[in-house]
Parts: C-alpha cells; structure tokens; sequence
C-alpha cells in the first residue's frame, strides 16, 4: 500500500496520536493505547486483525514496552504482559506490522480532548467497548479500536467488519447521519 494511501487510512480513522515511528519503541518506553483493546485474557494476546476479544484495556491506559521486534511486540498493563502478533490478513493486505501497531494500538498520547468531545451514548460505548446505536465513527475507533485493515480499508464505507474470533463476525452499520443504526 501507498504511502498516499496510508496517509488517507489514517486521516479516515480521525484518532489523532503523536506517534513515535515503531522504531523508536524500544523497551522501557511509556506510552499509551489510543483505543480500547479487547485482548485474548487467557493467553494475553493480541493480533494485528484486532479480533474483539472478551479483555478489556481502556483507551488512553498507560503501558510499558517490555520487548520490540519486526512481528511482535511485548507491552506491560498493570503488572501483565501483553504480546500484539502480526497476522496473516493484515500481512497479505500489505500492512507492515509496525503500521499496524501504530495505527491500532498504540502512540506516545492518546486524544483526550476529542475523546472529551464525543456525546454520551459514543462515551458509554468506549466505557464498555462496545459499540451502540447511535455512537459516531470516532466513538466506534475509541471504543473497538479500527475494524481490521485487510477488510476495511475505506473507513467511509457504511458497514465496518470486526472478527470476535476466526470464526465470528461483527458488522456494525452506519447511517446516512454517520451514527451507528444497525450491529449484526
């Protein structure tokens, strides 16, 4: 994928960060989730297709980088460690692991004021991780973290695909208002 494409996913995605690039994530290194992740609890993993998971790590949460390497990366929340895997349909979509870190879970800040911005209902859908009708585009990333690359990548589209598992699938609908109207 282009660098011009790139840029446009992420101006889609409107989580505005002030990222490190990945290579500057070296161990020790504070920095914070910029949505909620939904790790895998038993096995404290995450995966680049960013599955919803039944875990819950709050957006804006601060974690330390335990170890960085080119397809996996260790982080520390709250005396855990967490490993984020490079999967097979976002390596296939031609999304570099780094890029995928960056653009799903972590930054050197998350955005509080947008976060501060949202109404009610996107609020409680990021307290929960779960999206509900009525929450914004913005509120869905906060709360769900952006919908796996290799199936979305135009963030403008009506439906957003998230995987709960390699089986399971999450469609969330937007309206012409752009505010969620339907969750298959």
């Amino acid at each position: 994928m282009s660098s011009r494409a790139w840029s446009g996913l992420l101006a889609a995605a409107s989580i505005l960060v002030i990222a490190p690039s990945f290579a500057d994530f070296k161990k020790g290194d504070k920095v914070q989730t910029i949505a909620n992740l939904h790790p895998d609890m038993q096995r404290h993993v995450l995966f680049t297709l960013n599955y919803q998971q039944d875990g819950l790590i709050p957006v804006c949460s601060d974690v330390t980088i335990i170890k960085s390497g080119k397809k996996e990366l260790t982080f520390e929340f709250q005396g855990q460690e967490f490993e984020i895997v490079y999967e097979g349909f976002t390596k296939k979509a031609g999304v570099p692991f780094q890029k995928a870190v960056e653009t799903l879970y972590l930054g050197k800040t998350c955005d509080k004021a947008k976060l501060q911005s949202l109404s009610k209902i996107d609020k409680e859908g990021i307290r929960t991780g779960q999206p509900k009708a009525g929450m914004t585009r913005d509120g869905v990333l906060f709360a769900m973290g952006r919908p796996p690359i290799h199936a979305n990548q135009d963030l403008g589209l009506s439906t957003w695909h998230y995987w709960r598992n390699r089986y399971g699938k999450r469609l969330i609908n937007f309206g012409d208002d752009g505010k969620v109207s339907t969750i298959l």
